[in-house]
């Protein structure tokens, strides 16, 4: 029986069983020829390659240059290799390979032609060389860093340039579960979840591409894969935790190393998470209170607004006479509820204004009209305690575009501040335009406030100064100044001393209309 095959079943069976990557491409760099061992080496089946530019399937944009000085010495020389050249397979990883590039020319044609005239077509072939240059790379990296990075409290890992891992010291066998020997050799994307590998290829490839420092939990939201199947292939069978990483590019002899330094943040990201958890509960529960006190407004101040009214009827000995002890017991009746009411008021206004139903209405409001307003209804407090109450006001009236109520109530609240905490000199109030804003200033002469009490006016319920010689309040008037300045695009500023008065501003930028 005859055992010889023909000549063209020959020629194919010893391109298929070639041991190297065999590949035919025409003068313009399209595969013509793509073998078996191409498949296996580069991922592409010949239907995938067949047509499309080589340079396209496997070639790399940042070794173009490489890539094209070895295709113009094979047209100047007939033929070209290169050594641990980089390619791409088709799932994105990076492969060192040895090439062998030969020119077939057209019968008859010159041998040498750097110009490619008379070119018939490209024969490559490729050697996988990559398990040989990592054990190189991680034999040279070993020997320089390895006692070193072992010392260090964070799991380390170095890979070379393919993004091949070549050095994992004690401290990330820990962390990732796996033996050193299992992940030598392996890409980076080994030590991520799956649904990770992919994209993160990418992200490495642009990293190595313009590498830089990048500091610890810069960057991307990473996750790392504890235990797993330590290769390249797709499966996991691991336990996923977040990871933050360090980045340094090493620049060496042997060429460009990326080590990373690795920490496990799954602790950190438990307490964030509980603490946003707590925090959203928070945040309900207080908005949750400031809607009752909000919607709570007739119902608390109704029955308070009828022990006034009733008192102030019994004083009045509208029904009837009364005795000194009914007079004075009426009287604390009277100011407890006068007092309380005070409270409500304030706390319902603030309760407002954090549940965001404080509906402002601005309008055009003549400032120093406002102020008299205020300077008259407040007169008599301030005559009451021999207390000078001064108003200075522009020429020219000053008009903003405000809320009017919220505005009285700041200037109410700072006026009868100032008055009640003066015992001799004066109280001013002053308008006037300077460096381009608006500015309302209520200044006294009164105790003054201390630089240190200065930082805790505005707190709620806050009362500042000698506890022995306080005036009764609710210590909520300016926290509710302050919350109204800023819903009106303004801001109370405070000058003071102690014992030499105080001078407080409400401030707003830009010029009125006048």
């Amino acid at each position: 029986m005859d055992q010889s095959l023909p000549r063209r079943g020959l020629e194919q069976l010893l391109i298929d069983e070639s041991p190297q990557a065999l590949v035919v491409t025409s003068p313009e760099g399209e595969v013509w020829l793509w073998n078996r061992m191409a498949q296996e080496t580069f991922g592409y089946s010949a239907e995938e390659a067949l047509g499309r530019p080589l340079d396209e399937l496997i070639g790399l944009a940042d070794h173009a240059d490489a890539q094209a000085a070895l295709r113009q010495r094979a047209l100047a020389e007939g033929e070209a290799q290169a050594r641990a050249a980089m390619r791409r397979h088709q799932d994105g990883r990076l492969l060192y390979v040895d090439v062998f590039k030969r020119v077939v020319r057209e019968h008859g044609g010159p041998r040498q032609d750097p110009d490619g005239e008379g070119v018939r077509c490209f024969v490559s072939s490729f050697r996988d060389v990559t398990a040989q240059r990592v054990a190189r790379d991680a034999q040279w990296i070993g020997q320089r860093y390895r006692n070193l990075l072992e010392s260090v409290p964070d799991a380390i890992v170095v890979v070379n340039d393919s993004g091949r891992i070549v050095l994992f010291n004690s401290q990330a066998e820990r962390l990732f579960g796996r033996r050193r020997e299992q992940v030598i050799g392996a890409s980076i994307e080994a030590l991520l979840p799956a649904r990770y590998r992919h994209a993160h290829i990418g992200h490495r490839t642009r990293y190595h591409g313009a590498p830089q420092m990048r500091n610890m939990g810069a960057g991307l939201e990473l996750y790392g894969l504890r235990g797993g199947d330590g290769a390249d292939g797709d499966g996991d069978g691991g336990e996923e935790f977040p990871v933050e990483i360090s980045l340094s590019p090493l620049d060496t002899e042997e060429g460009r190393f990326v080590m990373s330094a690795i920490r496990d943040i799954t602790e950190r990201k438990r307490f964030e998470r509980e603490l946003q958890e707590k925090n959203a509960a928070l945040l309900v529960a207080n908005q949750a209170k400031d809607r009752f006190l909000a919607t709570m407004s007739h119902e608390l101040r109704t029955p308070l607004n009828a022990i006034i009214g009733f008192t102030g009827i019994l004083l009045m000995r509208l029904g009837g006479e009364l005795t000194g002890e009914q007079e004075r017991q009426l009287g604390i009746v009277k100011s407890s509820a006068e007092h309380l009411l005070s409270l409500i008021n304030d706390l319902l206004d603030v309760a407002r204004i954090q549940a965001g139903m404080v509906q402002l209405n601005p309008e055009a409001v003549d400032v120093g009209a406002l102020l008299r307003e205020v300077h008259a209804s407040l007169m008599p407090l301030a005559q009451a305690k021999a207390l000078a109450f001064e108003l200075a006001l522009p020429p020219q009236p000053l008009v903003l575009q405000v809320d009017r109520r919220a505005m009285r109530q700041i200037l109410i609240n700072l006026s009868n501040n100032a008055i009640k905490f003066t015992e001799r000199g004066a109280v001013r109030l002053v308008l006037k335009q300077a460096g381009g804003a608006t500015r309302v200033e209520v200044c006294d002469t009164g105790v003054g406030i201390s630089e240190a009490d200065q930082q805790k006016l505005f707190g709620a319920f806050t009362q500042v100064g000698d506890p022995r010689r306080r005036p009764e309040g609710t210590g909520m008037g300016l926290h509710l100044s302050a919350r109204l300045a800023e819903l009106l695009g303004a801001r109370i500023e405070v000058s003071s001393r102690a014992g030499e008065g105080s001078c407080f501003t409400l401030l707003f930028q830009g010029p009125a209309a006048t």
